[in-house]
């Protein structure tokens, strides 16, 4: 090739790289956006479990809740992470949130480390691989198990995983060294990564036989593949001791007896990380990716002896992420092929192609030519740019999700029994009501700011009154809700600070000078914003709740700028036959 030539492709590779390790740093900052524009301190569907303990008395703390089978998982490590949150930060989900972000960069680290390591990746090699890795560990289409506190148990497996075969691969190259000194402590980290994995979710579990297969494959001697079969053997029977087998979820041996449905199940589940609910074409990218995978598995067992250790880790973690994915069909076939499009699976499905992606990559560096190297770049950045064509969506529906708590929050202050709200927000009226006044009694959650004293306050002891001008917004419905007996009222519509340019923090309703209701701001209204160009934001839509309306004042509604000190814009007036019950 020539030299001029030769010269030009590794510039447009080294450019490139840069490229793709950019768009893996800006993916980490549209992940960090998602959490921060979606964040609530209400506990969602499953967090609820945590408060439930302590409610009815349990210590948080105590080995029998910890060992508590949660459906088919045993939840030891993220119960602690609940815990903490519990007694540390008032149950306001930041622990839980920081520590999926956290847990998701130390990821990115140590696969990173791997690349250069394990792997030798030096200049556009590791970039590109970093910048693959950041794009996959913080892709957005995960976005339920970025904003929902309860999930660290879906990001926890793949970093103890990936910890696991790591420690394994750095007690082979300790046993290689002369001196040999101290190389049982890698063998303790793998086991410590394996047992991490195995009591944050229940794939954790295929990680034993995955090690014994690696340490075989490697020839690390009899010692190291009995230290795995045994500490794995009483590991897995302690899992299984009073087991018991969930009874909404489908039985394996039924789903075993429908082999098509199931493959297309887990095709769906690896293939949906590039389409939005088309199962055709997520069945396709599921096939093509499998097949890939299983081309690699081929070549591992031809070449092991040859093979860069960090390709070994690569191969090993997607045999993880596949069966994790075969242990999610066997378990939910009966929900429905569309459920393997559930966002929080995008975690393991985005690890894995992360994993093919670098697999990839790996085999190109290995090559003698540099174009090659030069078009999977280009295919990162494609893989890059569809990723931030989606990103839309995904976080669009964060937001929703953070607006349904917020609104659920304004119903909970009021004390008001709206179903709906509730259904949006994974709330269970089933004993909803003594969790509440638990959570009121101890100042935890969502009653320990002081959101909720405003109610009863004066308007103008809580905010400064600002001219209308500042603001515009309109009302759009007012409902009469049943709650034994009491005179409540729900309102929604939109609100925008012109002033400030955003969306208010959210709204009070003021009778005679006092507030009596609250809202949440975030609910979406694409039609306002393309009748407005002046709104820079569709997440406009408020709903608010008014208990016991007054009979003889007007009710007020006011949006509240969120800046320091706090601002209150007049927006508009509900009218007395607005608020008539029997209108």
């Amino acid at each position: 090739m020539p030299g001029g030539q030769s010269s030009f492709q590794s510039r447009a590779s080294a450019a490139l790289s840069w490229l793709v390790l950019l768009g893996g740093i800006i993916t980490i900052g549209v992940a960090a956006h998602t959490v921060l524009s979606s964040y609530s301190s209400l506990p969602y569907s499953d967090g609820w479990a945590q408060i439930s303990v302590v409610a009815n008395g349990e210590n948080p703390l105590s080995l029998a809740w910890l060992w508590r089978q949660h459906n088919e998982h045993r939840l030891l490590i993220p119960k602690l992470f609940l815990a903490a949150d519990l007694r540390l930060f008032q149950a306001r989900q930041v622990l839980l949130l920081t520590s999926i972000f956290a847990v998701q960069f130390l990821h990115w680290m140590l696969l990173g480390w791997s690349m250069r390591v394990l792997g030798g990746w030096r200049g556009p090699l590791w970039r590109s691989g970093a910048g693959l890795a950041a794009f996959c560990l913080f892709c957005s289409s995960q976005w339920e198990n970025l904003v929902w506190g309860f999930q660290t148990c879906f990001v926890l497996p793949g970093l103890f995983a990936t910890l696991s075969f790591v420690g394994l691969l750095l007690y082979r190259i300790a046993l290689q060294r002369p001196e040999r000194q101290h190389e049982w402590r890698f063998l303790l980290l793998s086991i410590a990564g394996a047992l991490g994995a195995t009591y944050s979710l229940a794939s954790g579990n295929l990680l034993w036989p995955l090690l014994v297969a690696m340490a075989l494959l490697l020839r690390l001697g009899r010692p190291a593949v009995l230290t795995y079969l045994v500490t794995g053997a009483v590991s897995t029977v302690l899992y299984a001791h009073n087991y018991v087998r969930p009874g909404q979820h489908s039985n394996p041996a039924s789903a075993l007896r429908s082999p098509l449905r199931l493959a297309e199940y887990v095709a769906v589940y690896f293939g949906s990380s590039w389409v939005r609910q088309e199962i055709g074409w997520a069945v396709c990218f599921g096939i093509a990716g499998l097949a890939i995978a299983f081309a690699f598995l081929w070549h591992l067992g031809r070449s092991v002896r040859v093979t860069q250790g960090f390709s070994v880790q690569l191969v090993f973690t997607l045999l993880f992420c596949m069966g994790t994915g075969f242990l999610t069909a066997l378990g939910r076939l009966n929900l429905g092929i569309t459920q393997a499009f559930s966002s929080r699976y995008q975690t393991v499905a985005l690890l894995f192609w992360c994993c093919l992606g670098l697999l990839v990559l790996a085999a190109s560096a290995a090559g003698t030519r540099q174009v090659s190297l030069v078009i999977v770049e280009l295919l990162f950045l494609a893989v890059l740019l569809r990723g931030a064509n989606l990103a839309r969506y995904s976080l669009r529906e964060a937001r929703w999700h953070g607006f349904q708590l917020d609104a659920a929050t304004a119903a909970l202050f009021t004390g008001l029994d709206d179903r709906e709200q509730f259904y949006y927000a994974a709330l269970n009226p089933e004993h909803l009501k003594r969790k509440v006044a638990f959570l009121r009694q101890n100042c935890l959650s969502i009653f320990s700011d002081d959101a909720y004293s405003q109610l009863g306050a004066h308007l103008d002891s809580m905010f400064r009154v600002v001219p209308s001008d500042e603001c515009v917004g309109a009302l759009q419905s007012v409902s009469t809700i049943k709650d034994n007996g009491v005179r409540a009222l729900k309102i929604t519509g939109w609100a925008w600070d012109r002033k400030h340019h955003e969306p208010p923090s959210h709204i009070v309703v003021v009778a005679n000078g006092a507030i009596v209701g609250l809202g949440a701001i975030g609910d979406t209204r694409p039609t306002i914003r393309a009748a407005n160009p002046y709104l820079k934001s569709s997440f406009i839509g408020f709903t608010g709740y008014v208990r016991d309306v007054p009979q003889s004042f007007p009710l007020k509604i006011y949006a509240i700028s969120p800046v320091s000190p706090p601002e209150a814009c007049y927006i508009t007036t509900v009218g007395s036959s607005e608020m008539d019950p029997h209108n």
